[in-house]
């Protein structure tokens, strides 16, 4: 892929945020955070303190270089831990809560979809699904200007200008011409939610699988279709999942490419070794790794999470981990709860509208650096 570095752009780059980062992490985030303690996390005593700190000795083989997580890695590292009191410790001694205080707050969620796909185009699998094009720019900034950027900055040389890149529209006519799809696919509806997860799994004619990672983007904003259906009076707020918008697709095809057309943002996959990896590059965990704005979340961090199941509405209040990004996902009080594969968790993703509450566990090894 090829990189271009301006150090300008137009205005649009100079909208600031609207409030000022927390003194203590405003190297870290944008956020606007409180401190906090451990006994004000509900259901903290309830935790699997030993899950999470396998999960997070995972995480440190991404994020271990960096300065904000070396020595808690490195500490983590040293330790052989054998109960659920010592990993209980282990983040109580390491790590301080910080409750975000954004009254908008949504934990929504995302699972690994299960296509079917041949390496050859026919009737039966007609779609093709696009790996990074050569001609796809990716426009890089200096860090005064990436803060303020609300999207990626993608394009395309033209007579030796840069134009934007193709829309979904022009993309599914055709515009990217003679690029060879990694594979095709059966249905337009599951090649479109694949890249709404940003990842999932192809069943080949042969039985074999390939595993498709997010590669890159077009550079166009994500915009949610089931707020356009809404707009449309196709769908009622109350009615809008997962599950009613592929059923109302599926049910009036005449209109499904326009409805589909209403997000330009489209989704270029890498092919991947094995399933479902975020943007920090490890396996996600189910109900563990969650995808975050990451000018408000860094990548790698722990979290506690407190809202509710999407199917029981039970309690659901746990550590999770900053694995990965996502197009839709703005603000220090909104992610994205991965679930897994299956139908289990193609119903809780696409029934996960919750409120929450979240806090960031940051290393005091940081915390003591930054004062």
């Amino acid at each position: 892929m090829k990189h271009i570095s301006y150090l300008f752009l137009i205005t649009v780059l100079f909208t600031a945020c609207s409030h000022k980062p927390t003194p203590h992490l405003k190297a870290i985030s944008y956020g606007d955070y409180k401190p906090s303690d451990f006994s004000e996390l509900p259901g903290w005593e309830d935790e699997d303190f030993m899950k999470s700190f396998e999960i997070y000795l995972k995480t440190c083989e991404k994020t271990q270089a960096k300065a904000l997580y070396q020595e808690s890695c490195l500490k983590a590292k040293s330790l052989t831990l054998n109960d659920e009191n010592e990993a209980r410790r282990f983040f109580e001694k390491n790590f301080s809560p910080f409750k975000a205080l954004s009254k908008k707050s949504l934990a929504t969620g995302y699972y690994e979809p299960l296509l079917h796909g041949s390496l050859e185009q026919s009737s039966d699998f007609p779609y093709p699904l696009y790996g990074v094009p050569s001609d796809l720019l990716r426009i890089e900034l200096s860090k005064a200007y990436k803060a303020k950027l609300s999207k990626p900055l993608r394009g395309r040389l033209v007579n030796g200008r840069v134009k934007p890149y193709f829309t979904r529209a022009q993309i599914d006519d055709n515009a990217l011409g003679e690029l060879n799809p990694i594979c095709y696919v059966s249905d337009k509806v599951d090649l479109f939610f694949l890249q709404v997860q940003g990842s999932g799994r192809v069943e080949l004619t042969d039985g074999s699988i390939l595993y498709m990672g997010y590669g890159d983007q077009n550079g166009y904003p994500y915009v949610s279709i089931g707020k356009e259906m809404i707009k449309r009076g196709l769908l009622t707020k109350e009615e809008v999942s997962l599950e009613s918008i592929r059923a109302y697709l599926n049910a009036h095809v005449e209109q499904r490419d326009e409805i589909l057309h209403a997000n330009p943002s489209y989704i270029f996959f890498e092919p991947r070794s094995h399933s479902a990896s975020g943007s920090l590059g490890i396996i996600l965990e189910s109900q563990r790794s969650v995808a975050v704005d990451k000018k408000n979340i860094p990548l790698g961090m722990p979290l506690y999470v407190s809202t509710n199941d999407p199917l029981s509405e039970e309690a659901f209040e746990k550590m999770m981990f900053a694995h990965d990004t996502g197009g839709a996902i703005k603000g220090e009080s909104r992610i994205d709860i991965f679930y897994g594969a299956g139908k289990i968790a193609r119903q809780k993703a696409g029934q996960m509208q919750n409120p929450l509450e979240l806090w960031m566990l940051v290393p005091n090894d940081y915390l003591a650096k930054s004062k």
